[in-house]
């Protein structure tokens, strides 16, 4: 029923529907832990969103792994502790529990995904032709990438517990695998190949990338406002400049919309029983809500 009037959505201008969504989205991932580092979590991961798109790494299997790795750890640590309990009753036990018909079922089904999505993944561009860089820019991305891995490892090697530990030792083993193979292909592959896809190298991409940067820096300076003024405060600056400055509006435009973004997002988190991120200003100034 209400697709219609979403999918109309798009086509209003972004530079008018933007700070909406940064309102909306800051709101909602603060109540995650109600802490400003929820917020930082948000632009670290935007930030890392940016990158993966402009090196085209797959956005969705990040996505799905961040979504899902929690849940892939649970049962990764009950089936660890049932195999285990089996072993320890004798051997023919516990081959039986890990060799049991499902198990090979599903092991043979996920062997021969990565092997077709490996095949595939060549032949499908969702996004177009993507043009190459030059090494440098990809090569560093994949070097943060393994440093981070590697410090994963380490930190996951220094837990106690098997249980626990064995989850995050065997991702960031077969992930740093994976990213030392890439490596090596990008020691010994021209710089006109694939692997060093960088949008940001040319044409329309190029100037695309440079507005996403703007943009993020606007939404960095929404994230910084906030730790000092606390976020209503913060986003009413940040309205009145964005819808001025970048949108280009005249200021009755401005004050109207502000007000109305003011207006909507106190008005829910009221109907919600929500607090605001506060600030440095609200440490030590008691100001009345939705200000502090």
């Amino acid at each position: 029923m209400l697709s219609g009037g979403i999918a109309r959505l798009t086509t209003i201008r972004f530079t008018l529907l933007g700070p909406f969504l940064f309102m909306m989205i800051s709101f909602a991932a603060f109540q995650s832990r109600q802490s400003l580092g929820d917020l930082i979590a948000l632009f670290s991961v935007g930030l890392l969103g940016i990158f993966l798109r402009r090196f085209d790494w797959s956005r969705p299997a990040f996505l799905i792994g961040f979504v899902l790795s929690h849940q892939a750890e649970n049962f990764s640590n009950m089936a660890n502790q049932v195999a285990g309990a089996k072993f320890r009753r004798g051997f023919e036990t516990g081959f039986d529990y890990v060799a049991s018909p499902i198990v090979l079922v599903i092991l043979a089904l996920t062997v021969a995904s990565i092997i077709i999505g490996i095949r595939q993944g060549k032949k499908i561009l969702p996004e177009g032709e993507v043009p190459a860089g030059r090494k440098r820019a990809p090569l560093i991305f994949l070097l943060v990438v393994t440093a981070y891995l590697m410090f994963a490892w380490v930190n996951a090697m220094m837990i106690d517990l098997m249980s626990d530990k064995i989850f995050p030792v065997t991702i960031s083993s077969i992930t740093l695998v994976c990213c030392l193979l890439l490596l090596i292909r990008m020691m010994r592959a021209p710089e006109t190949d694939a692997i060093f896809t960088d949008r940001a190298a040319g044409g329309d991409d190029a100037e695309a990338a440079h507005g996403l940067w703007g943009t993020l820096s606007w939404f960095a300076g929404l994230l910084l406002l906030s730790s000092l003024l606390g976020f209503i405060l913060a986003l009413a600056i940040f309205f009145v400049a964005f819808f001025r400055v970048r949108a280009g509006l005249g200021w009755a435009r401005v004050l109207m919309l502000s007000a109305a973004g003011i207006g909507f997002i106190s008005a829910m988190a009221g109907w919600l029983h929500r607090d605001f991120p506060p600030g440095l200003l609200q440490e030590f100034v008691r100001l009345p809500w939705p200000l502090g």
